[in-house]
């Protein structure tokens, strides 16, 4: 069996990018990593790494047989999953990415609540407003804003909500003149780092409200001058009177209870915004992965 380890190893080399990175990855010194590669090539009696100090090349035999070596580790891990949820035991790693705005309300409470009914799950939680590889990154699940226009992924939607356009209390009353004059490029707009210089939002009138349907859609176009890289530093910024923010509403409604953030337009809401689990399992994900999701839903309800 040892030619089984072996081509686990040498995936692990070609995945790493280096002899060295395998062995931090794998927990083993880089001379028994080397061992396990130097056997496999004598073994078989071909080169399957150009190696030089500075870089590794897969040779063209290399090529195919690491092909075979990644169909061998996705079959092991479907076969070990399968029979893992036989059993019906939630237990074992799983890595999730998810934006800032959704831990503290959503994340965190479902993922809390499914580790103290399953104690044996392991979570590794990503925070990251940009865009996450689920492959590249190593992720079992991302949890996002907006669906994917067109991907091979799998998508299923969680939930919803709305984003406010917000400020603090003091930097609306000082900026009261422009705002009425919708002079929205003269004011302070907090960016994250998903968006763009110069940014758009769309509001309409609230459907309760003074507002008359025919005014309907306002476009309000901002430029970006101060900038951050996540949704917690964009609110935290706002609520220091820095400028006008976007956050998502339950995130904005615990700074406004506490007087420390006002909505800009209290006349008009946003759109909504749907969330999406994205995941590379097919029709068919491990059963941890599908009641991780499950739980994140149930926290939208």
């Amino acid at each position: 069996m040892d030619h089984l380890r072996h081509m686990a190893i040498f995936k692990q080399i070609v995945d790493a990018g280096s002899i060295s990175a395998a062995a931090d990855n794998l927990a083993l010194s880089k001379s028994v990593v080397s061992h396990h590669l130097k056997s496999l090539e004598v073994a078989i009696g071909v080169q399957l790494l150009h190696r030089t100090t500075r870089k590794q090349q897969l040779t063209p035999a290399g090529t195919d047989f690491y092909q075979h070596c990644k169909q061998m580790a996705d079959i092991s891990q479907v076969a070990w999953r399968e029979a893992r949820d036989t059993g019906g035991m939630l237990a074992g790693p799983i890595r999730i990415s998810a934006p800032h705005a959704l831990i503290d309300s959503i994340v965190a409470p479902a993922i809390s609540q499914l580790c103290n009914d399953n104690p044996l799950i392991r979570p590794t939680i990503t925070v990251a407003d940009q865009r996450i590889d689920l492959l590249s990154d190593d992720i079992d699940l991302v949890i996002r804003v907006g669906k994917l226009p067109s991907s091979n992924l799998m998508q299923r939607q969680l939930g919803h909500f709305r984003d406010v356009i917000c400020a603090s209390p003091d930097y609306i009353d000082k900026h009261q003149t422009k705002i009425d004059a919708e002079q929205w490029q003269s004011l302070d707009y907090i960016a994250n780092s998903w968006q763009k210089a110069t940014v758009t939002h769309s509001v309409e009138p609230l459907p309760d409200g003074k507002i008359r349907k025919a005014e309907a859609l306002k476009q309000l176009n901002f430029v970006a001058n101060r900038f951050t890289d996540n949704s917690s530093a964009v609110g935290a910024l706002a609520k220091a009177g820095l400028g006008i923010s976007l956050l998502p509403e339950f995130v904005f409604k615990q700074a406004e209870q506490q007087g420390l953030l006002a909505m800009l337009l209290p006349d008009y809401q946003c759109p909504m915004n749907a969330v999406y689990a994205v995941h590379d399992f097919g029709r068919k994900p491990p059963l941890l992965v599908t009641h991780t999701i499950e739980a994140v839903m149930r926290h939208f309800i």
